[in-house]
C-alpha cells in the first residue's frame, strides 16, 4: 500500500512540475510593433524623442506605469498589455536593447528586438542556437530536438550595452 501512494505522490509531482514548466506563454503583444504604430508619431522611432533617464523623473514604477496608461497609445490596453509597454519604456529610458518574445510555434519561437540595430543570439544549455532576422526588428529561433523553453536565453547587444532574456523568467526584458 505505501508503494503504490508513494508512486501516486511521485507521479503527482511529475505532473505538477510539466504543467508549471509548460505554463511558459510568449507576451500579450508584440510590443516594439505597437510603440511603431501608437506612440512613435509623438516619441520618435524606437523614443528617439524620449529624454534618455526619463524614468528616473517618477518616484515609483507605478508612476511610471500611471504615465504610460495616460497615453493615447495605451487607451483600452489590458493589464498585462500596459505591463508589456512599461517595460519596453524602460528600456527606452535606459538606452538598452529591449527583447520580447513573441510567437510560440511547434519548432521555433519569434520575437521583437529594439533598437532594430541591435545583435540578437540565442543559447540553450550552452549550446548556440539558430536566430534567423525576418525583420529589423524581429527574430526567429529554431529550437532543436530536445532544447525545451525553460532553458533559452536570447541576448541583444548594441555596442556596450547588452541584455539577456531568460524566457523561464519573463517573455520580456526590462520587467523591472
Amino acid at each position: 500500500m505505501r508503494r503504490v501512494i508513494s508512486a501516486g505522490l511521485t507521479l503527482a509531482l511529475l505532473v505538477a512540475v510539466a504543467v508549471g514548466v509548460g505554463d511558459l506563454k510568449p507576451a500579450p503583444i508584440r510590443a516594439v510593433d505597437v510603440f511603431h504604430r501608437k506612440c512613435s508619431n509623438c516619441h520618435g522611432k524606437e523614443g528617439s524623442m524620449l529624454e534618455r533617464g526619463f524614468e528616473q523623473k517618477y518616484a515609483s514604477a507605478s508612476e511610471l506605469r500611471e504615465v504610460v496608461e495616460s497615453m493615447p497609445g495605451a487607451i483600452g490596453m489590458r493589464t498585462d498589455e500596459l505591463e508589456t509597454m512599461v517595460a519596453y519604456m524602460r528600456a527606452i529610458s535606459r538606452g538598452e536593447p529591449f527583447l520580447i518574445w513573441t510567437v510560440r510555434g511547434a519548432t521555433a519561437i519569434e520575437g521583437e528586438v529594439s533598437p532594430d540595430d541591435s545583435k540578437v543570439q540565442a543559447r540553450a544549455k550552452g549550446q548556440g542556437l539558430k536566430v534567423v532576422r525576418a525583420a529589423a526588428n524581429r527574430w526567429r529561433v529554431e529550437l532543436p530536438r530536445g532544447v525545451s523553453l525553460e532553458d533559452v536565453e536570447i541576448t541583444a547587444q548594441r555596442g556596450a550595452s547588452r541584455t539577456t532574456l531568460r524566457l523561464r523568467e519573463a517573455p520580456y526584458s526590462h520587467t523591472k
